[in-house]
């Protein structure tokens, strides 16, 4: 088993999650990515497909076989016990792939990036959590102009999430990322917490 130090990184949608996990990785710091391993195990030869097909049938691929992921999302966000459906089928699979990543590492210190980090309570298996902050009123921003949606839109999404306050309570570290913080500046942070981590 490795013996790497593992940090937990999460935030709310739109703060700003992949720009911190990248300045990692320019750094040298192996990041492990939730969103890429579900696309992974959510592909035709993933370990999800087959159930996620028995379970919602044919009518959520696309025309070249492979689950389209805007359906997917309407059909979740209208339907809790849809959603959960879906979680129980995914997540289960991502862990298991993120440790098994994770215990072949051979780092100091690696990123475990997960959006939905405390609410799966996985946070409890991270030595550290570092939490990616902004208010909702930049993410709202953020959002409109990223996903080219409407203010009522990003809105909902945001009320689908959980809220800021558990995040913050969970996080070891905190990187606020306004808007009016430079991409320079958020880099700083960054290496700041680079040598933190390389020292644990």
């Amino acid at each position: 088993m490795s013996k790497s130090i593992k940090i937990g990184l999460t935030g709310g949608i739109a703060s700003g999650k992949t720009t911190v996990s990248n300045f990692f990785k320019q750094f040298g710091t192996e990041v492990i990515d939730a969103d890429v391993i579900s696309h992974q195990v959510t592909k035709p030869d993933g370990t999800a497909f087959q159930e996620i097909i028995s379970s919602f049938g044919s009518s959520v691929l696309d025309e070249n076989g492979l689950i389209d992921r805007k359906k997917m999302r309407k059909i979740i966000f209208d339907d809790v016990s849809k959603k959960e459906m879906l979680e129980r089928i995914i997540h289960p699979k991502v862990r298991e792939e993120m440790f098994n990543l994770a215990s072949q590492s051979n780092d100091h210190y690696l990123i475990i990036s997960v959006p939905l980090l405390v609410e799966t309570g996985m946070n409890e298996m991270m030595d550290r959590t570092l939490v990616v902050d902004c208010s909702e009123e930049t993410q709202i921003e953020r959002l409109m102009h990223r996903d080219k949606i409407t203010l009522g839109e990003a809105k909902s999404i945001l009320r689908n999430q959980t809220n800021r306050s558990t995040r913050l309570k969970a996080s070891d570290d905190l990187i606020v990322n306004e808007k009016n913080v430079t991409l320079n500046e958020l880099e700083k942070e960054v290496l700041e917490l680079n040598k933190l981590y390389s020292k644990l």
